[in-house]
């Protein structure tokens, strides 16, 4: 179930814990994902957060979808999903140095001495 308090959308949500099934074997290459049906029951989601979030695990190369069939973990896939929170770290890590950097810049334009 998508946790509203989070402040994190509901589709992102519930692709991230579909990724974690694929990495974690949950899911393995070839399989179908849940239909959208069965994904707004359990994460008790509309069709259009279910769509959107198949829609975000097929951007990243993790499954394919079949008009008519529905949404397959693709080969390789366990091993391409990057955890979101490690990616999200990492960026953090980057714009902490940015700020950092600009910070000294501006320092030392404003003391040029």
């Amino acid at each position: 179930m998508a946790d509203w308090t989070r402040g994190e959308p509901a589709y992102l949500q519930v692709a991230e814990d579909l990724r974690q099934k694929i990495r974690g074997g949950q899911l393995q290459p070839g399989e179908q994902l849940p239909s959208y049906s069965a994904l707004m029951r359990d994460y008790d989601v509309s069709i259009t957060v279910a769509r959107s979030a198949v829609g975000e695990l097929r951007a990243e190369g993790l499954v394919s979808t079949h008009q008519g069939k529905g949404a397959f973990v693709l080969e390789g896939a366990s091993e391409a999903a990057v955890p979101r929170d490690a990616v999200i770290a990492s960026l953090r890590r980057d714009l902490d140095a940015l700020t950092a950097r600009v910070a000294r810049l501006e320092s030392e334009r404003a003391d040029p001495s």
